[in-house]
């Protein structure tokens, strides 16, 4: 495979992975009107949709992104972004009140966060935290865990494409700084006493001094 083929492979397989999506959405949902509201078997079919609904969303972005686009460009409300990502993982979420926006797309700027707390829980992480700071014209969200941590000779190389320090595939911190490169930001890493923190540093549609 040339290298001009590896970079239209997310396109390949977005547009090849939407229409099965597209069917699999439409049978879930017809089977979730077949649901009453009080059938426990209702929540878990909402949930699939929701997976269902995020998975479109991040295909429409890497799409755009194959195509060299910017993808959708939709006002964010960082705080309640946050608050759906913190819920999912269990981790604490720092400066609730925030009401910094950032433009982007929801659907990868969550899966970018979901990368790191699930990476972090592979890492024997027991506590996640989500923390906000504002500054300027800039926002930037902590995702900090107390895992085995990040040995920092690596640091500079975490995000290079196939590059894996337990053997994985090397592509999930790539898509993350991927995705935030996308949105205009920057990623750092910076490995603590006991775990690691990485600082994802976006532009700020609109400010907000209470989680300065």
């Amino acid at each position: 495979m040339t290298a001009f083929e590896v970079e239209r492979l997310p396109g390949v397989l977005g547009h090849e992975l939407r229409n099965p999506l597209a069917s699999a959405m439409t049978g879930v949902m017809l089977a979730r009107e077949m649901v009453d509201e009080g059938d426990p078997r209702a929540a878990v079919l909402d949930g699939v949709l929701g997976d269902m609904d995020r998975m479109t969303g991040l295909i429409d972005g890497w799409l755009a992104l194959a195509r060299g686009m910017a993808g959708s460009t939709a006002e964010l409300a960082l705080g309640a972004l946050l608050q759906r990502v913190a819920a999912r993982h269990g981790a604490e979420l720092v400066s609730l009140q925030c009401e910094a926006t950032v433009s982007g797309s929801a659907a990868m700027l969550e899966r970018a966060l979901d990368n790191l707390l699930e990476n972090a829980r592979q890492a024997g992480a027991r506590k996640l935290r989500l923390a906000v700071q504002s500054l300027g014209d800039e926002v930037t969200v902590h995702v900090e865990d107390d895992g085995c941590g990040v040995d920092p000779r690596d640091v500079d190389r975490l995000f290079a494409p196939g590059w894996s320090g337990r053997g994985g595939s090397g592509l999930g911190l790539f898509a993350v700084a991927t995705t935030v490169a996308a949105h205009g930001g920057r990623i750092e890493c910076k490995p603590l006493p006991r775990g690691t923190r990485f600082s994802l540093t976006l532009p700020a549609s609109t400010s907000c001094t209470t989680c300065a």
